[in-house]
């Protein structure tokens, strides 16, 4: 069986160690896959090591030019008549036109589309009712042609299907390969990161968060609310790591509040979910969430979890240790009790997540 895996971008983030993750996973029970991406080098620099191919698209991009995505799909069907895969799997919006590919190809693969998140269709997304409409039928019309939707929460399947995008699909759980040694012990991973921050960090209580810079991980709430975690943790310091294009914006509110001291953004880390362990909590507060792939890490490295009751953030640490979007005063109260989280971690582990695709691919052949 050949499968393509197809994304938007190639860099570091959520999604793509999803895709590596799975393609690594079905090479692994005899499966011939590949991956097809736009911009970014993190997903061929890892496939590589792994001998997994990967079709670099040129025109796979967020876009307004309809061209752009004439050329895609033009792209993607000559890569599907010369290798001839058996199932094309889509992982985010902008990859849906590439449907039509599969429909013009000389082989009519099967197809599969993984929900990552309802983003803009979202309740906690604010957007403009005619914005989400547009949306709203823009995934209806492609779903239609989607022989299997794959959802990674309950939370977003139910709110699909409430929202009339999708009346049907599965659940399955992203799952991530974590052996026991991944992750740097406490004392080690602490010493680490105190190196990217310049910073001791041996004798503080650290609070810190792995994601994009972006404004659906809402990290200004963290940072605006600094001053009344440290009533709390007198000795606390904040990392957060990761890059985006917030970052000029959460500087100015670092530099206004007076908190450079105790808030560090060292930027993007490679292999970061290595040093979760020197967090004594893992916070997200993001807006919206598909499934975390940042929350799963953190539920692996047995680390204190806080996290925005969005999502499926409670499917992963459970609803005792969420707390109510941008509630300030709920988080600085479950700040004070944080609660161990009691996830089972096998309903995330990589091999019961690609047995699962796997079943779904040969369903359709």
């Amino acid at each position: 069986m050949k499968v393509l895996l197809v994304i938007t971008k190639a860099e570091i983030g959520g999604a793509q160690t999803f895709i590596l993750t799975l393609a690594r996973g079905l090479k692994k029970i005899g499966v011939q896959v590949a991956v097809a991406a736009g911009e970014g080098n993190y997903l061929p620099q890892e496939l590589k090591k792994e001998g997994i191919p990967f079709f670099y698209l040129k025109n796979l991009k967020r876009s307004k030019n309809p061209l752009k995505i004439l050329f895609y799909i033009n792209e993607l069907k000559k890569i599907i008549n010369k290798e001839g895969f058996d199932a094309v799997h889509f992982n985010s919006t902008n990859t849906l036109p590439g449907i039509f590919s599969v429909k013009l190809s000389n082989f009519k693969p099967k197809t599969v589309f993984t929900v990552h998140g309802l983003s803009v269709l979202d309740s906690k997304y604010k957007a403009v009712k005619f914005i989400k409409f547009i949306f709203k039928i823009y995934f209806k019309f492609f779903l239609n042609y989607i022989n299997n939707v794959v959802f990674v929460s309950k939370y977003n399947f139910e709110e699909a299907v409430k929202y009339g995008i999708a009346d049907k699909g599965r659940v399955i759980y992203n799952g991530l390969e974590m052996p026991a040694d991944y992750f740097l012990e406490k004392i080690e991973a602490k010493k680490s990161l105190s190196h990217f921050i310049s910073k001791n960090l041996e004798d503080v209580y650290l609070i810190g968060s792995v994601g994009r810079l972006a404004e659906q991980k809402n990290y200004d709430f963290l940072i605006k609310l600094w001053p009344e975690i440290k009533k709390i943790k007198l000795n606390a310091k904040l990392v957060i790591i990761g890059d985006g294009k917030e970052r000029k914006k959460y500087e100015k509110i670092i530099k206004d509040l007076k908190i450079s001291e105790d808030v560090f953004l060292p930027g993007e880390i490679n292999n970061a979910s290595k040093f979760l362990k020197s967090f004594d909590l893992f916070a997200l507060p993001s807006i919206y969430e598909g499934l975390s792939v940042s929350l799963i890490e953190a539920l692996f490295s047995g680390i204190n979890i806080l996290a925005s009751d969005v999502g499926g953030n409670s499917e992963i640490i459970g609803i005792d240790n969420c707390y109510k979007l941008n509630d300030e005063q709920d988080f600085l109260d479950k700040f004070r009790n944080i609660n161990k989280v009691m996830t089972d971690k096998s309903l995330f582990l990589a091999d019961n997540m690609v047995k699962k695709y796997k079943e779904i691919y040969e369903w359709y052949n």
